[in-house]
């Protein structure tokens, strides 16, 4: 058992510890540059018409640059640069990647062909990649492992307030000045925040072992002997990547269905995106853990139960989005599905790195993205591009609706998955 597991948080009797200042600044300027990720999402799902348009695109080839073209870089450039976070300065890796992750969106606005726009997103994965696992295991080891699913929700808050501002003015700006001026937009922040990342935000001492030394990282030949001797990492990992289907779909063809079947403006899905959808994701996500946190207390498999509920109820939430047509009904229905299947990514992320081990946290976070990545593509946005041209064609509009609510169900069935791990739990994935 290494150190995490005298301060694991689950006992009772353990005082409140807030977040130092320090660390309240490296979660904001992390949740920043995780927030212009999702933004980055949102705003090929916001133009993914006119885009179609313009470079004479089918569904097919947009769901192909929107899944597959950008999450098989993004899945193979995961594990190494992982591997790289385990060893040496996340702070480092993030920051450059976040400057590599810039000038590839500034190079998207600039694509005249469907390939061109295929080549960028493949590379913009790269960049993505250098965020998603340093970025969470940086903040595994910057707070105590009891305020763990606070502090990756609190980057989830930092990413939501980025998410509201920008997607709220990439709107406008698309409306405006057409898409491409959206994209060149969105890589200027690098400016200020690439500096800000390298200059002010320090490097956290990496987790100890019972020994009071460093742990190390373990080959990757033995992280896979103990990983798949643990069926409590296969669920949670398989959970976690269904989940990331329903996930993935939603946000790459939530925009297209707000356009085709609800006749919303860019404007408008910009600013129901932003101002409505990103303080239920907020919401969502501080519930999420407050709840896993303050309920672990008394029995540690709330880490498991709160993300699985949360999953298998944002399922039938969603479908009635899909299929509601009434705006008092489908709108809130929208909210409700950020707030549980997006909400309960900060304690997914945060159960996925317990079970995978000291000196493996940003690696199994990487396998774990990877399965999320490689499932959500072959089911996910491209699923939902062909059944829109081939099964569900004759409906019309209406053929988004049956496809995204085919994909809902991965969620629900993600979640179960996640709740049955808490049963084979042992003292090793319990302390992380």
């Amino acid at each position: 058992m290494d150190a995490r597991a005298s301060d694991l948080g689950l006992e009772a009797d353990q005082p409140k510890r807030k977040f130092s200042r320090r660390q309240m600044w490296a979660l904001a300027i992390l949740g920043v540059l995780t927030g212009f990720n999702m933004v980055d999402r949102g705003l090929l799902a916001l133009n993914l018409e006119p885009i179609k348009l313009d470079l004479g695109a089918t569904d097919t080839q947009m769901s192909l640059a929107a899944g597959i073209g950008y999450f098989l870089l993004n899945a193979i450039a995961g594990i190494p640069l992982a591997r790289l976070a385990d060893r040496y300065s996340r702070r480092n890796i993030v920051a450059i990647g976040f400057a590599f992750y810039s000038l590839i969106i500034g190079a998207m606005g600039m694509v005249t062909s469907f390939a061109g726009l295929l080549v960028t997103r493949m590379l913009l994965g790269i960049g993505e990649a250098s965020g998603n696992a340093p970025s969470s295991a940086m903040v595994n080891d910057l707070v105590p492992p009891k305020n763990l699913r606070m502090a990756l929700a609190s980057l989830r808050v930092f990413g939501a307030i980025t998410v509201l501002v920008m997607m709220s003015s990439l709107g406008y700006i698309t409306e405006t000045f057409g898409w491409r001026a959206s994209f060149y937009v969105l890589a200027l922040p690098a400016i200020i925040f690439v500096p800000l990342m390298m200059f002010t935000v320090r490097e956290p001492d990496r987790e100890k072992g019972a020994d009071g030394r460093e742990v190390r990282p373990v080959s990757l030949r033995q992280a896979w002997a103990q990983w798949r001797r643990s069926p409590t990492f296969l669920l949670v990992i398989t959970g976690f990547a269904l989940a990331g289907v329903t996930l993935q779909a939603n946000s790459v063809w939530a925009p297209a269905f707000l356009t085709r079947v609800r006749d919303l403006s860019s404007t408008e899905i910009g600013m129901i995106s932003g101002i409505s959808r990103g303080p239920a994701l907020l919401l969502g996500s501080l519930i999420g853990a407050w709840l896993t946190d303050r309920m672990a207390r008394r029995d540690h498999r709330w880490r498991f139960w709160v993300p699985g509920v949360m999953l298998m109820l944002g399922a039938p939430a969603e479908l009635t989005y899909l299929m509601a047509d009434a705006y008092w009904v489908w709108l809130p229905a929208y909210l409700l599905t950020g707030m549980l299947i997006m909400g309960s990514q900060a304690a997914t992320i945060a159960i996925c790195m317990d079970v995978s081990g000291a000196g493996l946290r940003a690696t199994g976070l990487a396998f774990a993205l990877l399965a999320s990545n490689l499932l959500a593509d072959l089911i996910g946005p491209t699923s939902i591009g062909l059944m829109n041209d081939t099964v569900f064609a004759s409906l019309g509009t209406d053929a988004i609706r049956y496809s995204m609510g085919i994909v809902a169900f991965a969620a629900a069935v993600g979640g179960l998955l996640i709740l049955i791990a808490s049963r084979f739990e042992t003292e090793e994935t319990r302390s992380g």
